[in-house]
């Protein structure tokens, strides 16, 4: 896949990016900021064929019970300690792929980033819902234009048992249970981040391509996360128009992509995240991150040694 070749999904990609980020700024309301919809238009609009095994009614459903979870364990479980309530959000989201028979890793996403950023208004899920109906809508218009394929599920008699899927999901469970409980304790925010978490999920499924160049997944997520921080910067330094700072950002991530050939949807999620989180020194959610990155590239590795393609 190349710029050349997906052009006008990129452009229109980047396009309800900024209008989105555009929007929130405008309105000062950053519950309107979803940095997972870069990840969701990278994988369903973008890439020519879609990124996870779910379709459109489905995709609509995990991401709204993802959002409303994520707010209400704020609201309603605000005293219960952040690991604990993060943990919930992750068993939670994967209870629910289970049971739909669906591949939607941004859902964690959706779950969690309202807990770490102490969201607590319905314009969250609200704004979520508003942009996943954006996203179906704009892909279903890309496969009538040709520009996509249509989206293919496998048969159900291939998929894994219910029972089996949920000891995967345990195992999944447990192992980001290590890594994440240690960095929200320790104060070390940005080493588990949404987009972080999905990358580690993706990247632990049976036959991923990626697993076979785990330096480029790396090396993705990563530079993602250092040309967000450049565009927070170009906005606390210069006086640049937050819109503007995503529009360039975007422009870079896309390079990025493209340069290394790893077109990885959550690499999309943390170069806009960078423009949402609270952070004291410019340059600790790009080292993080890249940190970060590197543990959760190794956790699914090493963890899941059989899941080669």
């Amino acid at each position: 896949m190349s710029i050349r070749s997906r052009w006008l999904p990129i452009l229109l990609s980047g396009a309800l990016v900024v209008a989105m980020v555009a929007l929130a700024d405008a309105f000062a309301c950053q519950e309107l900021l979803f940095p997972e919809t870069t990840a969701i238009l990278c994988g369903a609009w973008i890439q020519p064929r879609q990124a996870w095994e779910v379709d459109r009614p489905r995709m609509f459903l995990l991401m709204a019970a993802g959002a409303v979870f994520g707010l209400v364990a704020n609201l309603g479980l605000g005293a219960v300690p952040l690991p604990a309530r993060v943990l919930l959000g992750y068993a939670f989201c994967a209870l629910m792929m289970t049971l739909m028979h669906a591949s939607m890793a941004p859902m964690f996403s959706a779950a969690i980033l309202p807990m770490l950023l102490g969201t607590d208004s319905w314009a969250y899920p609200a704004a979520v819902v508003i942009l996943v109906t954006i996203v179906c809508a704009g892909q279903m218009g890309l496969e009538r234009a040709g520009l996509r394929e249509p989206i293919e599920l496998p048969k159900v008699e291939t998929s894994p048992s219910a029972r089996d899927a949920l000891a995967y999901w345990g195992r999944r469970l447990a192992v980001f249970a290590m890594v994440a409980v240690p960095a929200y304790v320790a104060g070390l925010t940005f080493l588990a981040v949404p987009p972080l978490i999905v990358a580690y999920t993706e990247l632990s499924q049976p036959g991923f391509s990626l697993r076979a160049h785990p330096l480029r997944a790396w090396a993705v997520l990563a530079g993602a996360g250092a040309i967000g921080a450049l565009a927070r910067n170009a906005v606390a330094l210069l006086g640049l128009p937050l819109a503007a700072a995503a529009a360039l950002g975007f422009v870079a991530l896309v390079f990025l992509w493209d340069g290394l050939h790893v077109w990885m949807p959550p690499a999309g999620a943390a170069m806009l995240l960078a423009l949402l989180v609270p952070w004291a020194n410019p340059w600790a959610y790009a080292l993080e991150v890249a940190c970060g990155a590197a543990i959760w590239v190794a956790a699914a590795l090493l963890a899941f040694p059989h899941n080669n393609a």
